[in-house]
């Protein structure tokens, strides 16, 4: 007798990209229910099982799944070989090869156009800081340089903010001097956002020590000046 504990002891398995692809793999439900069913027959030599033990437990005929299979052989889901064996016996033989194949291709071009949605809400949101730190429309030429930092340069869009808010921090906002900014960074190798603050504490203390020299006052000793008669 069986008991509901019983019937959770073998769970017929699915991949999760089969599950969640099949329709991508050009098949219907009753390709797939089918498939599923030959999944769950596989065994260690690929043997093709009977047509009964698939048809068993649907509401299709014998006719029907033999159609199915073929069907799924035409549509490269799998491989039927038929090979004589050790006694001249004749045998089919499936490989699921072919599947996974193209599972793996669609799983790929999904990364692939996920990558690319990614990118392209990344420079949008890049696109924006800038329009809101400049306080108008970038120009058609500005976009350009904005994406030619990107696909040519191949600067990323935090090196990118990092240079815009530097010149912000400098109040020189332009197109023109963020690029001096990248370019300069480019030249000493600069490819993180961390390495491009500590050159712009070394700029910014460089930049404060010439300040304190020039605010030294110099007089002339030989014609007499003397700082005490100030």
């Amino acid at each position: 007798m069986y008991t509901s504990d019983m019937l959770k002891e073998k769970p017929v398995v699915v991949q999760r990209a089969l599950f969640d692809h099949y329709a991508n793999l050009g098949l219907n439900e009753k390709q797939f229910v089918i498939l599923i069913k030959l999944l769950d027959q596989e065994n260690d030599r690929n043997l093709q099982p009977p047509l009964e033990d698939i048809q068993r437990g649907t509401t299709l005929s014998i006719q029907e799944v033999s159609h199915i299979i073929n069907q799924l052989s035409q549509l490269k889901i799998i491989d039927i070989k038929i090979e004589k064996d050790d006694q001249h016996k004749y045998n089919e033989f499936i490989s699921f090869d072919p599947m996974y194949e193209q599972l793996a291709l669609i799983k790929n071009e999904a990364m692939q156009q996920g990558t690319v949605e990614d990118q392209n809400l990344q420079f949008k949101k890049l696109f924006q800081e800038f329009e809101s730190t400049f306080g108008r429309p970038l120009t058609p030429l500005e976009v350009q340089t904005l994406n030619h930092w990107i696909d040519t340069d191949k600067h990323s869009n935090e090196l990118i903010m990092s240079a815009l808010n530097e010149a912000h921090s400098l109040d020189k906002l332009s197109i023109k001097y963020i690029d001096r900014i990248l370019l300069n960074w480019k030249k000493k190798n600069i490819t993180t956002v961390e390495s491009s603050k500590e050159e712009s504490e070394k700029f910014n203390q460089t930049k404060k020590v010439k300040q304190n020299v020039n605010l030294i006052p110099t007089f002339d000793w030989v014609n007499g000046e003397n700082p005490y008669d100030k």
